[in-house]
């Protein structure tokens, strides 16, 4: 019996635009696709810069915790999480099937303020909700066109007895907000419970080559590069399969931020870049499966520098024919895109990203691809 990861997602620095709260309770879904007869959680502080304290974790099979237990760290109830650090959980007793949703009930009494984030879009395995109160419990909502944020939880472990393999699937906010990632995890779930577990490592905004500007306070939370992340995540995560899904903000920040304006790429690099995470991968005798960029559009009033705008949308084609020769998952030969452009029925509205529909149309495209990578892999 060992512990392994079922449940992770990335928690985001936004200490640069912290929230302060006088109290809270926050509802987190999370989907586990294992067997196991004790989980653990853990909960993170890692860019606050004062402890935090929760006066109440509990772990529930429903949403409304008609059926629930408490959480414990070192025999108490209360967990104090000391700035820059992360705790885990005394391991809970609760079977544990694949399929399995988990809703984590977190509170504190205290005001406090909170920089450790994590969000979703797609809320079917995924989800969260939270409210000012201490005392309260907020709904969960199913809609696909809000972002659902929580603070601090950012894994649950099984106490497991199957070695399951683990896919990572990283990037972007197309891999943060789960329209694409959380649909794959979907299919794969139900293709393969107990053998496999997906963890998101996406990061709204981040980049492949350079790290988050400094110039705004938004731009600030789009973490470390890609580049930087990727050898961490390896070493913690050991997965067998790495889905990614990045670029497109190497391209765009330079349009809208003034300090990124100065780091402009150009395809040589770029794809030079990626062929290091493909040997980084191969190394950890592991795969990478990685998306070309898809296609994008900006309005006017969002681009500081429109001069280079024309310029970042020829960039996007001449990287995606330099990554040819690297044999990428085609997005863009999918039906989500039509004449180089994201199909409006697909768009979620900013033409920048997919929508529900879209997120499930390329997943269909996506699938096969991943169960190829899965099988080379097994054999």
């Amino acid at each position: 019996m060992h512990w392994q990861i079922a449940w992770y997602h990335q928690i985001a620095n936004f200490s640069f635009l912290p929230v302060t709260m006088p109290e809270l309770t926050e509802v987190i879904q999370t989907t586990c696709n294992l067997h196991g007869g004790e989980f653990r959680a853990t909960l993170t502080n890692y860019f606050g810069t004062q402890s935090l304290i929760f006066d109440r974790v509990e772990v529930g099979l429903d949403p409304m915790f008609h059926v629930k237990q408490p959480l414990f760290f070192h025999n108490s109830r209360i967990f104090k999480i000391p700035a820059g650090k992360a705790v885990v959980s005394d391991p809970c007793q609760l079977t544990v099937h694949p399929g399995q949703k988990l809703y984590f009930r977190i509170s504190s009494s205290f005001r406090q303020t909170y920089c450790d984030f994590a969000s979703t879009y797609n809320t079917k395995l995924t989800n969260a909700s939270l409210i000012r109160r201490s005392n309260h419990l907020p709904t969960l909502r199913t809609t696909f066109t809000a972002r659902r944020g929580w603070f601090s939880l950012a894994q649950v472990e099984v106490l497991s007895g199957t070695k399951a393999a683990v896919i990572e699937f990283t990037g972007d906010s197309l891999a943060e907000m789960g329209l694409i990632s959380d649909e794959l995890t979907e299919q794969l779930y139900l293709k393969y419970p107990n053998q496999l577990t997906v963890l998101n490592s996406g990061i709204s905004g981040n980049r492949l080559l350079y790290n988050a500007p400094q110039d705004e306070p938004l731009y600030q939370t789009f973490g470390t590069s890609l580049a930087e992340r990727l050898p961490l995540l390896m070493r913690l995560h050991r997965p067998k399969l790495v889905i990614c899904f990045v670029g497109s903000n190497d391209l765009l920040l330079p349009l809208i931020s003034r300090q990124a304006i100065k780091q402009q790429i150009n395809p040589t690099d770029f794809t030079a870049q990626v062929e290091e995470l493909f040997n980084l991968v191969k190394m950890a005798q592991s795969q990478l499966l990685f998306s070309n960029l898809l296609p994008f559009k900006l309005g006017h009033g969002q681009i500081h520098h429109s001069a280079n705008y024309e310029q970042a949308l020829t960039l996007r084609k001449l990287v995606n024919s330099e990554l040819a020769h690297l044999e990428p998952f085609t997005s863009t030969a999918t039906a989500v895109v039509k004449e180089d452009q994201l199909v409006p029925a697909y768009d979620l509205g900013d033409h920048l990203h997919l929508n529900q529909a879209g997120g499930q149309l390329l997943t269909s495209q996506l699938l096969p691809a991943v169960e190829e990578k899965l099988l080379s892999i097994s054999q």
